[in-house]
Order: structure tokens, then C-alpha cells, then sequence
């Protein structure tokens, strides 16, 4: 069987049926050390992977998907991962409910940035438990995901990131990578089933479904660290432990 070891490193997975599934390695940090290729990887949802796409994940060894949806969307789009050999958590950001907050949107405020800051602020419990996941998962390789692998996954990607030390840049970066990705056929369909979902009459839907600007991303770290602290921090003031902290360190870093 092919193994990590015999791998070279590529930030995107083949994978048909998937449109954003990458690797988060080889991003270095402030230690001078860099994030290990085969250890975290981001997708969006799973649900349309074929077989090839199962043995290769079941090839890098995949233990733990942590699946960010809802719990509506984990039944409407159930991941397709038989065979591979995962333990699968199922992690919703939003609680399967979007609290009273998520109810007065209107089209003006719809952004990704006050969702973002939304996510941050309301739900930060939900984000800092899929990274204490990732601390607890050891040497094995863990995937995030939620539907698009944009923005909940892109939240929680960032929040490791950071607090291992990379840089927001690449942070930034990394993020930013969604909009190529999932550009064309992904991005047509979610487009239509957000229509069909009766947002705010005015609403931004591409700019919700298709952009991931790294200045946004940007923003974000910087809104965190002025309202928050440093992401240690707010990880810390979330529940996570400076254990934890350390492990996320070791099982990223090489």
C-alpha cells in the first residue's frame, strides 16, 4: 500500500466529486517550523466522492472527518465515505439552530464578514471543540469539513493555523483558495439552492456562495485579536487547555 512517506506533497487531493478537498501543509511558522503535509486536510462536503477520491483518502490513512453542517444538510447530502476506515464527528458550528441573531439578518448586514464575526463571537464553543479535535488527534490524519469548505472550515482552519504560529498571510491565502476551487459547476449549484432558501430580498448570494477574499480573511484575524485577544486566547477563553494547546503544536508541526 502507498503510504504517507511515499507521497509527494500536492495542496490538492484528486478527487472527483469533491471540489475543495486540499491538504494544509508545508505553511511556516514564526518557530521556523511548517504545518506536515498529510496531516490536515479541508473539504467541502462528501457527499458526491467517488471510489478512486475513498481510496485515496483511505491511502493517506484518514482517521477523524469532522463534519461541521447541520445536521439537515448531513441527512440531505450524507458523506460517501464507506470503506475508508475514518471515525467520523459529527460538529455542527451552528448548533442546528442559528440562534436569535441569525434571525435578523436583513439584506444589508447578509455579508460573509458579519457571518464570520457572527460565527466568532456566537459560536466560538463549536469552532474551538473541531480544533481541539484536531490537538487530540495524535500523528493521525484528520480532514475538516462543512458544505463548501469555505467559511465554517475556513474559520476553524485558520484558528489551528494561528495558533501554531503561521503567519495570517498564509493563512489568508490558504483561504482564499476556495474561490478557485470551487468556481464553475459548485458555485452555479449552491447559487440556485441559496435562491431557493428565501434569504433577504437584495442578498448577496454570489458573493456568500462563491468569494473567499483573502483581505476578508485578513480583517478577521485582525477583528478577533481586537475584540478577543491573540487566538490562543481565544481559544483558551473557549475552553481549550494550554495541554491542548501544545499538542495542536506537536501534531501539526514537523
Amino acid at each position: 500500500m502507498t503510504t504517507n512517506l511515499d507521497r509527494t506533497p500536492s495542496r490538492r487531493l484528486p478527487a472527483r466529486g469533491v471540489h475543495n478537498l486540499r491538504d494544509v501543509g508545508g505553511y511556516p511558522t514564526v518557530s521556523n517550523l511548517t504545518t506536515k503535509w498529510g496531516k490536515l486536510f479541508r473539504s467541502d462536503a462528501l457527499h458526491g466522492i467517488d471510489a478512486d477520491g475513498r481510496a485515496e483518502l483511505a491511502g493517506r490513512g484518514l482517521a477523524l472527518v469532522i463534519d461541521l453542517r447541520e445536521t439537515d444538510e448531513r441527512t440531505s447530502a450524507p458523506n460517501a465515505l464507506d470503506g475508508v476506515g475514518h471515525r467520523e464527528v459529527h460538529l455542527p458550528v451552528y448548533r442546528d439552530g442559528l440562534g436569535t441573531r441569525g434571525a435578523t439578518y436583513t439584506a444589508e448586514t447578509l455579508d460573509l464578514g458579519g457571518i464570520y464575526t457572527w460565527m466568532l463571537d456566537d459560536h466560538g464553543s463549536a469552532l474551538t471543540d473541531a480544533v481541539r479535535l484536531i490537538a487530540d488527534s495524535g500523528s493521525d490524519p484528520v480532514l475538516v469539513h462543512c458544505t463548501a469548505g469555505k467559511d465554517r472550515t475556513g474559520l476553524v482552519i485558520a484558528l489551528a493555523l494561528a495558533a501554531v504560529g503561521v503567519d495570517d498571510r498564509d493563512i489568508a491565502a490558504d483561504y482564499s483558495l476556495s474561490e478557485l476551487m470551487l468556481a464553475g459547476e459548485w458555485v452555479d449549484a449552491m447559487t440556485a439552492v441559496m435562491a431557493a432558501r428565501g434569504l433577504p430580498a437584495g442578498t448577496d448570494i454570489t458573493q456568500i456562495v462563491a468569494s473567499s477574499p483573502a483581505p476578508l480573511m485578513l480583517a478577521t484575524l485582525a477583528s478577533l485579536r481586537e475584540r478577543h485577544g491573540d487566538v490562543p486566547d481565544y481559544l483558551r477563553a473557549h475552553g481549550m487547555t494550554d495541554t491542548e494547546l501544545g499538542n495542536l503544536r506537536v501534531c501539526l508541526l514537523g
